[in-house]
């Protein structure tokens, strides 16, 4: 990502008022969720060990639409997308993690509105300053994406990823989903 266009982003995201999951106003991040039919929503530290604070802000979503739009006509996966969810502001401190899981997972009608479904994922690496916290995807096979400040990756919400343990320092992260109505 250029230089320019992510200190936009890194400006914006620290003038934004992070919010919990029911977007009530919080003051500091908080120990990230699982969503899931199991635990259904509640605190699950066996998949994950992080924290986070959600970020529901319009100039934000449109520094990312673009990148967002580019990237699905480039990768040629025309989606049919038109809503960015509010984006999760994730930090992971030393010995935290996010086990394998995918972003689109047990949908059904109704589990959100307009019976959307999560299409495109991606994640903004906001710092490089730690060791570990490796993000892994599959799509043929396991696979390590290097990451390091100011990457942006993206990729479709069903596939499986993992963050891998943080082994020192403390990784900071932006995440983000982005909707469109139910395949055809």
């Amino acid at each position: 990502m250029e230089d320019e266009y992510f200190d936009l982003i890194e400006r914006q995201l620290k003038k934004c008022q992070g919010t919990d999951r029911e977007s009530k106003p919080i003051d500091d991040y908080e120990s990230s969720k699982v969503e899931g039919l199991e635990n259904k929503g509640e605190l699950d530290k066996v998949n994950r060990e992080s924290k986070s604070r959600f970020i529901d802000d319009e100039r934000l979503y449109g520094l990312v639409d673009g990148f967002l739009d580019f990237a699905n006509r480039k990768c040629e996966w025309n989606y049919d997308i038109d809503f960015i969810e509010p984006m999760q502001d994730t930090v992971y401190e030393k010995g935290g993690y996010y086990d394998w899981h995918i972003d689109e997972s047990n949908w059904m009608q109704g589990k959100r509105q307009n019976n959307r479904i999560r299409k495109l994922s991606f994640t903004i690496l906001l710092n490089d300053d730690f060791e570990g916290g490796e993000f892994e995807m599959v799509v043929d096979e396991k696979k390590i994406i290097p990451l390091k400040k100011k990457d942006a990756i993206i990729f479709m919400s069903d596939t499986p990823h993992r963050v891998r343990e943080v082994t020192s320092g403390c990784r900071k992260s932006l995440v983000g989903w982005v909707q469109g109505p139910p395949y055809k």
